[in-house]
């Protein structure tokens, strides 16, 4: 049976902006339907502005009364009433477009995550990746919902003004075209800039949330050591480089501003000079004499929105300065996990097969590593069928648990094979030197393994192992909250509380990493009761140094004698 998972884009080679055109192509049709909303928004204003300096001329130059121009009053209100909805279908498309390209990218990281060796992603920060998934693909929101389509709307909708507005007066539409050029060069320039140091602030912020986490979690040592004065210091001066960089960011924004408002303002006024001379007949030449109030406040009032795209656009392209750094840690993130998934395998190599018989585990001429080059110690051969007790143990670094995790897929064989028979997927039930414990209650917990079992059975499978009481006596029973590395109980509790998954989860394959190491003699002895109990309904497979567990073995194999791994 082959469970390769599904296949995925290689990141090698890719820019941030590359990865974000890849997200585009999927997207187009949404975002090209806000273009044109945008675009018949833009020619909605266009008319809103005529009539309103039509209705202005009429009233005050042709003396004509308000009543006779209600058919221009009845336009002017549908106009008025349309474009804000056209505004808002533009907007509406773009962001379910955005949203749909975030969804898709958490869609990929996480299909990398889950096709990535367990192995493997213990090397990323719990932080960086929670920054990553949250902020990092929040970023790129700007870039898609606002600064793609204006980019084409800057291009349209002043097209539409300059026609019109060389129509009304072709000076002034060389005046517009001449300053026009002056916002998307000192946009560029800026952004220039900007799109390097929202890199940085993208990684700092990962660093940091990664590096605050990390602190959090092992307060404990922290305090034990007596270092929580240094540890503050550290973070604060974390803290602070990431304030630093958000100050950088933050400056060039306002100057961008600043100084787009200014180029507007002085294009603004000098064509509202040349109109208020020419209409006071102080200007003759060119094209002034033609002038109308109708004509000269007609220009000045489309001479803003003229302006208009060309500002958003340089106010979204922060936006996309952004959204490149973001893009550019999201592409290094899932370089790094492709590369690691080369590395450790994606646990795709085991022969699985699906059958109403009796489990069965074969090892033939298994050779493990994290590396290929590597191997450690020794092949191994065995095989075991139905029910019983396979043992792996040896002196620490000889490879058992590296062979555990090869076994339950999270590594592929360097050589070798791994045969198994078992009746579905959920068969396979692995407990790891130190388990998961999520920040909830005992029943959460183990709900998470087994999410069919009721209270009674829950209950029942600690009474097993002696916990019902401790629970119930100082804490509150099942309802008792666990911290996120199982802080408010004992070690040992901890440890039979994960085999109480395992009880819960009737599965044909068992395996077990140390299960007893660091434990009381009380602990070990419930531990040794749990094993004798499931060796006798499934096929177990441990990991240990415990003599006691290596004499309970229906097999035993040593694995710190080495012997010459096959070609």
């Amino acid at each position: 049976m082959n469970n390769k998972p599904a296949p995925m884009p290689d990141m090698t080679n890719i820019s941030g902006t590359q990865f974000l055109k890849q997200q585009i192509a999927s997207q187009r049709p949404l975002l090209y339907r806000s273009v044109v909303f945008g675009g018949c928004a833009s020619l909605f204003m266009i008319a809103q502005w005529l009539l309103v300096a039509f209705i202005a001329h009429s009233v005050l130059v042709d003396s004509s009364s308000l009543s006779s121009l209600w058919v221009y009053w009845l336009l002017l209100i549908v106009v008025s009433v349309v474009k804000p909805w056209l505004n808002f279908q533009q907007s509406n498309q773009a962001q379910v477009a955005s949203a749909k390209v975030k969804r898709s990218i958490r869609s990929t990281l996480m299909t990398r995550w889950n096709n990535t060796s367990p192995v493997a992603l213990q090397i990323l920060s719990g932080g960086a990746i929670a920054s990553q998934w949250i902020e990092d693909i929040e970023a790129i929101d700007g870039y898609f919902s606002r600064y793609w389509p204006q980019q084409m709307l800057a291009v349209l909708s002043p097209l539409f003004i300059i026609i019109v507005v060389a129509y009304l007066n072709w000076l002034c539409a060389v005046l517009l075209l001449v300053s026009a050029p002056l916002i998307p060069l000192f946009m560029v320039l800026v952004g220039m800039g900007a799109e390097h140091i929202n890199e940085k602030y993208a990684l700092l912020r990962q660093r940091l949330a990664g590096h605050f986490l990390d602190r959090i979690a092992n307060l404990s040592t922290i305090s034990l050591l007596g270092a929580q004065q240094t540890m503050s210091e550290e973070v604060a001066t974390r803290g602070d480089n990431y304030r630093q960089v958000v100050m950088k960011t933050l400056k060039l924004a306002f100057l961008s501003s600043t100084v787009l408002e200014f180029f507007t303002s002085v294009a603004i006024a000098s064509l509202a000079i040349y109109i208020g001379f020419s209409l006071y007949g102080a200007i003759n030449w060119g094209p002034a004499q033609s002038l109308t109030l109708y004509s000269g406040l007609a220009i000045l009032l489309l001479a803003p929105e003229f302006f208009k795209p060309l500002r958003n656009l340089s106010a979204y392209y922060h936006d996309k300065a952004s959204a490149v750094g973001a893009a550019n840690n999201i592409v290094a993130s899932l370089t790094q996990l492709q590369y690691e998934e080369e590395q450790y395998g994606n646990g795709d190599a085991r022969k699985i097969t699906l059958s109403e018989r009796d489990a069965r585990l074969e090892l033939k001429n298994l050779v493990v590593g994290y590396r290929s080059h590597l191997p450690l110690n020794k092949s191994v051969t065995a095989e075991i069928s139905k029910r019983g007790l396979l043992v792996f143990s040896g002196d620490s670094g000889c490879g058992k648990t590296t062979l555990l995790n090869t076994l339950a897929g999270y590594l592929n064989p360097i050589a070798g094979e791994v045969n198994v028979t078992i009746n579905s997927k959920r068969s396979i039930a692995y407990l790891p030197q130190k388990a998961w414990i999520k920040n909830a209650s005992i029943r959460h917990n183990l709900a998470i393994a087994a999410p069919a079992a009721n209270d009674p059975q829950m209950l029942a499978a600690l009474e097993k192992l002696d916990l019902t009481n401790e629970i119930t006596l100082k804490h509150q029973g099942l309802d008792t909250v666990l911290g996120e590395h199982g802080q408010g109980l004992s070690g040992g509790q901890m440890q039979r509380i994960s085999l109480a998954r395992v009880l819960l989860n009737p599965s044909q394959i068992i395996l077990l990493d140390e299960p007893t190491a660091s434990l009381d003699i009380k602990s070990k002895g419930l531990i040794y009761g749990a094993i004798e109990e499931l060796r006798e309904k499934a096929i177990i497979a441990i990991s240990t140094h415990d003599p006691r567990i290596v004499s309970m073995a229906d097999i035993h194999i040593d694995l710190t004698k080495k012997v010459k791994a096959p070609q």
